[in-house]
């Protein structure tokens, strides 16, 4: 079955219990006026690894949903997110289901690095924000090293 992007707009994602509830601790923590804030960041943060994160298969449930229009937007933006999730995942096909999953990995997985780095920042919003910036700036370096090499 193939994934319609009109599809996803509608469905609800979700992660584990635990890393939802420290997904609004984080809302909190950096002033962010909507949960799909601190998600997005986890995400991302988690996509900047090599590896595809495990997926879980033992949890304590899962944590409050968001619909894919506020988590990832709609259009290019719904687009860019689910074919980056796609292509990390690197299956032959991907369900809905089986997107589901690996966002809620992704989401999990990153909500607890970002919990590290700002621990590693002691607690302080703009060392925070630096660090994630520099890691940004040094992937993009990476790829950019990568693709001039061939």
């Amino acid at each position: 079955m193939s994934l319609s992007l009109i599809e996803l707009v509608r469905t609800d994602f979700r992660t584990t219990k635990p890393a939802d509830e420290l997904n609004s601790r984080f809302q909190h923590l950096l002033g962010l006026p909507h949960r799909y804030g601190p998600a997005r960041l986890a995400i991302g943060r988690s996509l900047g690894i090599a590896h595809p994160p495990k997926l879980e298969t033992s949890f304590t449930g899962f944590g409050k949903p968001i619909k894919g229009e506020n988590l990832f937007g709609t259009g290019a933006d719904l687009a860019c997110w689910i074919t980056l999730i796609v292509q990390h995942a690197a299956p032959a096909q991907l369900d809905r289901a089986q997107l589901q999953q690996f966002v809620a990995a992704h989401w999990g997985r990153g909500i607890y690095l970002l919990w590290d780095d700002w621990k590693a920042s002691l607690s302080d919003f703009d060392t925070f924000v630096a660090r994630q910036a520099d890691r940004a700036v040094s992937r993009k370096a990476v790829a950019v090293s990568r693709l001039a090499r061939g």
